[in-house]
């Protein structure tokens, strides 16, 4: 014999209020769809893998913002702008930017130096969100979340420098434990180095 029904709590007026407005911008959002007002980009992700991938960045650690808009990302981007555990920003004329790097390439790099190589890193470990932003930029780079530029820990870890044929001629005689290999990517980036070249 079941018990006695439970009576559903009461929802305060702020609860309400915000259900409501969800409601509302549910079903506007509906209507302006099936109007043909708005027309989605094939291939833009749906709101379902969108929460996926918001889940699954979550879970690796990275700090999102409480949020919904644009300015929210963006201010939560300019607070957690710190540097992976590996990563290390030398003071050498190699690294006039002062980027930080996997700290496993800074020897790799110190060799190459001491054996010729003139150039300077343009670009090491970068935030998901840099790698985002130049995604968005439609310049050629790794998705978000896949590019070695976002990790530290070998075998990740990438730098773009100038001068990369030289570089590639140099590190063929280098003998350390850890290879910094580049030119694999051909013309698309050729100033591209990691321990796989990709």
């Amino acid at each position: 014999m079941p018990g006695p029904a439970l009576a559903k709590p009461k929802l305060t007026a702020a609860v309400q209020k915000q259900r409501a407005l969800v409601a509302h911008v549910d079903a506007v959002s509906d209507r302006v769809l099936a109007e043909g007002k708005v027309h989605i980009a094939a291939g833009a992700p749906s709101d379902a893998e969108v929460r996926k991938e918001l889940e699954a960045a979550r879970k690796h650690g990275a700090k999102l913002p409480t949020g919904e808009s644009v300015a929210a990302f963006e201010a939560a981007a300019a607070q957690t702008e710190e540097p992976a555990p590996d990563a290390v920003t030398p003071i050498a004329p190699w690294n006039p930017r002062e980027k930080p790097i996997a700290s496993w390439i800074v020897p790799v790099l110190e060799w190459a130096v001491e054996h010729g190589w003139h150039g300077a890193v343009t670009s090491g470990y970068r935030t998901r969100y840099e790698q985002a932003q130049l995604n968005a930029a439609g310049l050629f780079s790794a998705p978000a979340g896949l590019s070695n530029h976002e990790t530290t820990v070998y075998p990740g870890g990438a730098v773009d420098v100038t001068d990369p044929g030289l570089l590639i001629q140099l590190l063929k005689a280098y003998n350390g434990p850890r290879k910094l290999i580049g030119g694999v990517l051909g013309a698309v980036d050729p100033e591209h180095f990691s321990a796989t070249g990709d």
